[in-house]
């Protein structure tokens, strides 16, 4: 549309409406009535509601041409150099992420009438979940880094609260627990950092900030530090490896606050990420260990995952590799990337956790003759293929992956998730199903790289692009990550079969324990305030005795004991 619009203040005024409303719902009335908890429910569900239709109603404003963003009152902080404004990005990302959230936020607060229904504590219960849910849409809609971090400092508060719903859980009080050092650690990291870039760059406002990491010649110390503190905060927000216990233990808490922290909530450290990108880019070295990081956590809780019994374990595990995951696309760069992974993860674990029961069903039902498991030379084939098939389709965009070191990272990528299609793919029997799963193969191959290409286009002005692609250090993190994602397929494929019993055993026991770390971390959190926490550790991990009685079983071979 040529000229301005004349109501260009509309969308960002529907995006504050957006945390207004649940924040509203969420303030405690003066009667306990159940005739009152049902009022509460009731409101928080509407809030959720109009969150939503407020969401959808900026997204057509946006599209009409209302793109300007909203500035209201800021407080000045004159020591510093800079004020604290309440301003709203409008922008393709914050449209997009506002969408998803609000949309997931009306599936939890539909989902939670029937899951609490009845109980005693469904009011404070609501009221904690829209706190929650209003705060991480501030999070979501924030114009800059300051309004950002208070309210990631604030979603971190009344989450712990409803991690701690159910006080009389030992291990939803250590989640809870341990969350809290992590987050309120990753909170004195992202203070100092917007410290650090207000003082550096005299605004906190997101797109000053771009611009000012854009046009500068030498990065200053200061953004330098702020790049790695910002990177830090992530790792821990996003519970990456060896960080990642409290979110497998969060199982303990209602399934809606799961639901909550899996497919929103746990995802802001990558949302900080894509919002500062134009400044992680200028720092390429704490983007690549936010990248090595992430390949660690891939690898670590894709075994882990494996060797889980029960279905909310495996999902959490499963959250752990793909939140590592979103960090390597991060750390290579794959901006567009890593939002349409967040995009289609978040909407698959809310799904995921709100279903679990039945999710259980299908997990249990097991193919006839079991899993079989494929051959070295089909895997071999189907590990080729993937890389035809993602390696023809960026031919067909026109882009030569040898040549450029984003395309060849982005090819690795969809070749391992095309190529595991194909390997699971070996259950079929028939010719006939089998070629179906190639073709399945390829148009997800073909479809993946449309969307990136599509991401790209639509958020080009919102996210950076990677300014030191092609040295040796990248190159170095594409080709580990090949090997890597290639050392995962096979174990999880032929590989299996050519380890012998008795290191599958060893394998199995240090994987379903999480090979240990979460022990220490236990050990090392309950140092701090162990009276909040009324937890007695036991001296002895019992996941070292299996260890023990795995090496006695190989030493002994008579005897029957094991883990």
């Amino acid at each position: 549309m040529n000229g301005t619009y004349p109501m260009d203040w509309l969308t960002g005024a529907l995006l504050a409406v957006m945390p207004a409303g649940l924040l509203l719902a969420a303030l405690p009335r003066a009667q306990a009535t159940r005739h009152a908890a049902l009022n509460t429910r009731n409101r928080v569900r509407w809030a959720a509601l109009i969150a939503l239709v407020a969401a959808l109603a900026a997204d057509l404003s946006f599209f009409l041409g209302a793109r300007a963003s909203l500035d209201l009152a800021g407080l000045p902080i004159p020591s510093m150099g800079f004020n604290l404004p309440f301003s709203i990005a409008v922008n393709t990302l914050t449209l997009a992420l506002a969408t998803l959230v609000s949309f997931v936020i009306v599936m939890i607060a539909q989902y939670s009438v029937q899951y609490l229904d009845g109980d005693p504590q469904q009011a404070r219960f609501a009221r904690l979940m829209a706190f929650t849910a209003g705060f991480f849409l501030l999070v979501v809609i924030a114009g800059n880094i300051g309004l950002f971090t208070l309210g990631i400092i604030a979603t971190g508060f009344s989450l712990h609260r409803l991690l701690k719903f159910y006080g009389d859980r030992p291990k939803a009080v250590m989640a809870a627990h341990k969350k809290s050092i992590f987050s309120r650690t990753a909170d004195i990291c992202l203070v100092l950092a917007t410290i650090l870039i207000g003082h550096s760059v005299g605004s906190l406002q997101f797109d000053v900030i771009s611009q000012f990491a854009k046009r500068t010649g030498s990065l200053p110390v200061s953004l330098q530090v702020a790049a790695w503190l910002i990177v830090g905060a992530m790792i821990l927000k996003s519970a990456h490896f060896p960080f990642q216990g409290w979110l497998i233990q969060v199982m303990e808490a209602p399934t809606p606050v799961s639901a909550l922290m899996h497919a929103g909530v746990v995802y802001s450290g990558a949302i900080i990420a894509l919002r500062t990108s134009p400044l992680l880019v200028r720092e390429p070295d704490a983007l690549l260990f936010l990248g090595a990081v992430g390949l660690l956590t891939v690898v670590i809780a894709s075994l882990v995952m494996t060797t889980q019994t029960t279905i909310k374990s495996m999902l959490a595990w499963s959250t752990t590799a793909q939140l590592g995951f979103m960090s390597l696309e991060l750390g290579l760069g794959l901006f567009p990337l890593a939002l349409l992974h967040l995009i289609g993860h978040s909407l698959y674990k809310a799904h995921a956790f709100l279903s679990s029961g039945s999710v259980t069903d299908q997990l249990r039902q097991v193919p006839p003759g079991g899993k079989k498991i494929p051959s070295m030379g089909f895997w071999m084939v189907a590990v080729a293929l993937g890389v035809i098939i993602s390696g023809g389709s960026a031919w067909i965009f026109g882009e030569n992956p040898v040549r450029d070191p984003v395309w060849i990272a982005l090819v690795v990528i969809v070749a391992v998730a095309v190529s595991q299609i194909l390997v699971k793919s070996f259950q079929f029997d028939a010719l006939a199903d089998r070629i179906m799963a190639l073709g399945v193969a390829a148009s997800m191959g073909l479809l993946y790289l449309i969307l990136h290409t599509l991401f790209v286009w639509g958020f080009a002005g919102d996210m950076a692009i990677p300014a030191e692609s092609g040295t040796d250090a990248y190159l170095g993190l594409v080709v580990l990550s090949a090997v890597s994602f290639l050392l995962l397929s096979w174990l999880q494929g032929p590989g299996r079969a050519q380890l012998s019993q008795g290191l599958q055993m060893a394998l199995f026991t240090h994987l379903y324990n999480g090979l240990y770390v979460d022990y220490w971390v236990d050990q090392f959190s309950h140092g701090f305030w162990s009276e909040k926490v009324g937890i007695e550790l036991p001296r002895k991990n019992l996941a070292l005795e299996s260890m023990q009685s795995i090496a006695r079983n190989q030493e002994d071979p008579t005897n029957s004991g094991g883990a």
